[in-house]
């Protein structure tokens, strides 16, 4: 699968957009990465066009999975989601290790109404998610090997928060990251998300001639810097990547490696819609007809399949021909 920016990544990163830019700073003491959806981001929030407050909280996690998928190593899918008890109920992004990323939310509309027309401070997340929600992190890597996951209670205002609670809970690791995302301001413009992140590798790396005290104050300017950058910065798409982590990091050192290109791809197919139908009794399938037809919505792209009654019985007879196949 090839996706993304091409023309070798915009000559080396040059004025490219959709791309996580891992990198290296401080003699490879701290890692971090650098996400920037825009076509992608568009696409998937166009595609679903929630509300302004839905729309913006996953933009925010789309590039929060982003950052955390790209600092695996892993073949196959990575999700990161969220349940929660506020208006919104579930939240699901998911990335390939090919770049193929998508997402969804599933709120209910009377709730998410009358939350936002209350009075409150800025900052979407507690009013949407509630307090006792949870976050979870998976890794499948196929049937063939375990999978990997992380679970931690939703914390603080916002996603960024949650994943800081995260990696001091879990990876009891030192983190900083910074999220940011617009909407469109007119019906020519189109959303854009932007975050970065910044970690103290396990062994703080290559930096050996770092004693304790100057390690930690090495971390501390690293978030100062971070703290820094603007928001306009961090969106801005005519600024580099490469270019705007020299600007923020030139003074101590930054090595970027292999960029990822990111797109909006959805791995719904009418072969996966057959075998979950056929996974279902017959007559309970059926009985969800219309005019003589199942249709089946793909909750990430919208895609709908159609298949008519006639065929539900074929389906579910192929089914069990093939499950019978791999046990023999």
């Amino acid at each position: 699968m090839v996706l993304g920016v091409t023309a070798e990544m915009s000559a080396v990163y040059g004025t490219a957009s959709d791309i996580c830019l891992p990198f290296l700073i401080n003699e490879g003491a701290f890692r971090g990465r650098l996400v920037r959806l825009t076509k992608s981001a568009d696409a998937i929030l166009t595609r679903h066009n929630y509300p302004k407050p839905i729309s913006n909280l996953l933009a925010e996690s789309m590039v929060a999975a982003v950052a955390l998928a790209s600092g695996l190593k892993y073949k196959g899918v990575f999700t990161f989601q969220i349940q929660g008890r506020g208006p919104v109920r579930a939240l699901v992004v998911d990335i390939t290790s090919d770049g193929a990323l998508r997402g969804c939310v599933k709120f209910d509309e009377s709730e998410f109404a009358e939350e936002v027309s209350r009075p409150r401070l800025e900052g979407g997340h507690p009013r949407l998610l509630g307090r006792d929600g949870y976050l979870a992190f998976t890794v499948d890597q196929g049937p063939d090997s375990e999978r990997y996951q992380g679970i931690v209670d939703l914390a603080g205002e916002s996603i960024s928060d949650t994943v800081h609670h995260y990696f001091r809970q879990s990876e009891q690791l030192d983190s900083a990251l910074k999220i940011v995302v617009t909407p469109p301001l007119d019906s020519d413009d189109s959303w854009c998300a932007a975050g970065l992140i910044i970690q103290r590798m396990p062994e703080d790396g290559d930096a050996q001639y770092y004693d304790a005290e100057e390690m930690e104050d090495a971390w501390r300017t690293a978030v100062i810097m971070l703290a820094s950058l603007t928001d306009a910065e961090l969106l801005d798409t005519k600024l580099s990547p490469l270019r705007l982590l020299r600007r923020l990091y030139g003074t101590v050192g930054v090595r970027v490696t292999a960029a990822k290109p990111l797109a909006a791809v959805c791995r719904c197919s009418r072969r996966r819609s057959e075998s979950i139908i056929a996974s279902f009794p017959v007559q309970e399938m059926k009985a969800l007809a219309i005019d003589g037809m199942v249709s089946m919505t793909c909750e990430f792209c919208r895609a709908v399949y159609l298949f008519k009654e006639s065929e539900i019985d074929n389906l579910t007879a192929k089914q069990r021909q093939e499950e019978k196949s791999v046990l023999s």
